[in-house]
């Protein structure tokens, strides 16, 4: 409620906010990792192979700090990875068909293989990731934001209002000056 007070609007925002974010490519059946450190730790189902076509990473090999290096020394800029390589992430932002118009998954939803499978039939080609259980922030911000009703920033103001002030008639007015007050107010 407090996140979305100060101006953070949607579950995307809050997410950006906290956790280190992946983008997945889905090309021809395929998931490519684009690559950032987040790839440290990690033991890929498919080998890593530079622009040439020589094998840089054998298959099943964990990722240390060495092997990154070596990786962004070779100038690779994705990998590519199995559906299990992506368990446990989480989708940072609403994933929309643009020719539709519906939202094929939601921010803050887990991305399991039927997801993927969807996504893929959808031809979506790209979507940002994150892995709460792996991020210095946990999976507290994310379990939170499945829990919280309040989903504006007007709405956000009005519950922080009622928990302060719980026998006063909460305005949007009145609400948005305490927040002022309380937080921004160099004098207090």
């Amino acid at each position: 409620v407090f996140l979305r007070a100060l101006g953070l609007k949607t579950d995307a925002d809050i997410l950006r906010a906290f956790y280190k974010l992946t983008t997945i490519s889905l090309k021809e059946n395929k998931l490519y990792w684009g690559v950032n450190d987040s790839l440290v730790g990690m033991k890929l189902s498919h080998a890593i192979f530079n622009k040439a076509g020589e094998q840089v990473v054998p298959q099943g090999r964990k990722i240390t700090n060495s092997v990154y290096r070596e990786i962004q020394k070779h100038k690779i800029d994705q990998v590519e990875v199995a559906t299990n390589d992506v368990e446990g992430a989480f989708v940072a932002a609403d994933v929309i068909d643009m020719e539709t118009g519906e939202v094929l998954v939601e921010a803050n939803h887990e991305l399991t293989a039927t997801v993927i499978g969807r996504l893929t039939d959808s031809g979506i080609q790209s979507l940002d990731i994150f892995f709460p259980d792996r991020d210095d922030a946990g999976n507290v911000i994310s379990a939170t934001l499945k829990k919280d009703s309040v989903k504006s920033q007007n709405d956000a103001l009005l519950e922080i209002y009622r928990k302060l002030r719980p026998g006063d008639p909460p305005t949007l007015d009145t609400a948005t000056q305490l927040f002022q007050g309380m937080f921004f107010d160099p004098r207090k």
